[in-house]
């Protein structure tokens, strides 16, 4: 067995291969250093991941000592399989709401799914404005500028809503679909 460890005597991760199973001892490729090495026992914790206006219940693994914090991207293990989410609350043992904090004193972590995404769009042509939704992966980036064809028709990005509470409106500035709360497009001839 191979893996990537830490050597003291090179500095650096280097390759090691396992010479003493019951032990834990691992021998560098590189310089031979003999090391022992106990990896860190992973923790399973609940997760609610949010998709819409529907939640499921599933599990994340971390290591003991893991730090997590609001923002941060992490899979979930859902029933329908592997999601990406961001967190979005985390819940300690207490019932008390943070930002941040140790694995370890979690008892739920509450992401919303940025895998795949609902883009809310406000079509506009003359005076009537049209809502409108795709789903898409949560890293497409949509810009201001872009043209986009909806339903044989062509509409251009005027402004694009942000998650954050800010704002784009200069042509070429983009955002990724998961910060994007709303766009808004105008028809073009």
């Amino acid at each position: 067995m191979r893996r990537e460890i830490y050597c003291d005597s090179c500095k650096e991760e280097t390759e090691h291969t396992l010479i003493n199973p019951s032990r834990n001892l691992f021998r560098c490729d590189i310089c031979g250093l003999v090391t022992e090495f106990l990896p860190e026992k992973k923790i399973e914790l609940r997760a609610i991941i949010s998709t819409d206006d529907r939640s499921e219940r599933g599990k994340i693994e971390v290591s003991g000592s893991e730090t997590l914090q609001k923002g941060q991207e992490i899979v979930v293990e859902t029933e329908e399989g592997f999601k990406i989410g961001e967190i979005t609350s985390i819940e300690l043992r207490n019932g008390k709401r943070v930002e941040i904090s140790s694995s370890n004193e979690i008892e739920t972590v509450w992401l919303r799914d940025v895998g795949e995404v609902k883009v809310r769009i406000s079509l506009h042509k003359g005076s009537v404005t049209t809502p409108f939704e795709i789903y898409t992966a949560g890293e497409v980036e949509f810009s201001v500028g872009e043209i986009i064809p909806v339903e044989g028709r062509n509409y251009r990005i005027t402004r694009i809503k942000l998650i954050n509470g800010g704002l784009l409106r200069k042509d070429g500035r983009s955002a990724k679909a998961k910060e994007i709360r709303r766009i808004y497009a105008r028809f073009i001839r």
